[in-house]
């Protein structure tokens, strides 16, 4: 069997690069200020001149409305969330600092401020603003389905992992997916955050949950690797390193450790599927086949393995 030195190089270049979250969702709260300056954005959107982007002439128009207006925060507020997405976050900071200095309990420079601080890895300082955020939105009417406030949560829960405090991270992920069942990042981290608990088997759970959304989610296989052995259960460890090893696209080391996998367990569907994929991939349409229609025999209902077995018996098809 090989061993998964080889792949250490790849997993931590993969781990490296923290899964970006679509701030412009987060970011639902600040649409009735963004809506002020629809004529900007109509015009910088549609015209470009002297060759700038349309971003670059949004900044450019609240920059300038700024200089017009200094004290209305609801401009400083849409030009920090300009900084924010497009990676400017020490700029950001500036602007809702200047909000908060006068008015502490406005909610889009609560968010801002709290996403720019976790961006500049800066934990304990997104604390206080992401705290208060959750504290105003999270008894209103509409707080189950906020997605400004579930993205909150979410950076809520990321700071308590960086700051070691797992049972905190843990309130707010659940938090988040309450709002969010099916976001896949969360899921991750609330695996994470169990794993850091001590509860290596909610942690699998979650792992699970966010690998059937997001099936090269190749950090969700690390974090199985370490529950799993955790629990002293080896034959699973390498079911997940034959799943890092297949995102990692290393299918010769994916289809050794698969193969021991689904000998080992024969009633574990998720490592015949991970066989039958890592089989197509390597062109072995015959023999993926088979593996997929076992994964379909131990879950029928398995929707990643009903489009595998489709993509598969096409290819089959195309090639007679």
């Amino acid at each position: 069997m090989p061993t998964p030195n080889h792949l250490t190089q790849k997993r931590r270049r993969l781990s490296a690069q923290n899964i970006q979250r679509a701030i412009w969702v987060v970011l639902a709260a600040l649409i009735t200020s963004l809506a002020l300056f629809g004529g900007y954005y109509y015009w910088d959107r549609y015209v470009y001149l002297e060759d700038k982007s349309p971003i670059e002439l949004d900044i450019e128009q609240l920059e300038k409305a700024i200089r017009e207006d200094p004290q209305n925060p609801e401009t400083r507020v849409a030009l920090a969330e300009y900084y924010l997405r497009n990676g400017m976050y020490r700029e950001a900071l500036d602007q809702t600092n200047q909000v908060l200095s006068l008015y502490p309990e406005n909610e889009g420079a609560l968010l801002i401020s709290g996403i720019a601080h976790v961006r500049l890895n800066q934990p304990e300082a997104a604390l206080d603003p992401l705290e208060k955020f959750v504290a105003a939105r999270k008894d209103q009417p509409m707080a189950n389905v906020d997605t400004a406030l579930e993205g909150a949560y979410y950076f809520l829960g990321e700071s308590y992992m960086k700051l070691n405090r797992p049972d905190e991270a843990i309130s707010a992920l659940e938090a988040a997916l309450v709002i969010t069942p099916t976001d896949a990042d969360a899921l991750y981290q609330a695996g994470l955050a169990y794993q850091a608990s001590g509860q290596p088997e909610t942690a699998l759970e979650r792992y699970h949950q966010a690998v059937r959304l997001v099936p090269d989610f190749t950090e969700a296989y690390s974090g199985m690797i370490e529950s799993y052995s955790a629990l002293d259960q080896p034959d699973y460890v390498v079911y997940a390193q034959g799943m890092e090893a297949f995102c990692l696209q290393d299918y010769q080391t994916a289809q050794t450790y698969l193969e021991q996998a689904t000998q080992a367990l024969p009633d574990f569907a998720p490592a015949f599927l991970g066989l039958g994929m890592t089989y197509e991939k390597m062109g072995n349409l015959e023999a993926a086949l088979a593996a997929i229609e076992r994964a379909l025999e131990l879950n029928p209902g398995d929707f990643a393995a009903q489009q595998a077995q489709g993509r598969i018996q096409a290819a089959m098809n195309a090639n007679e």
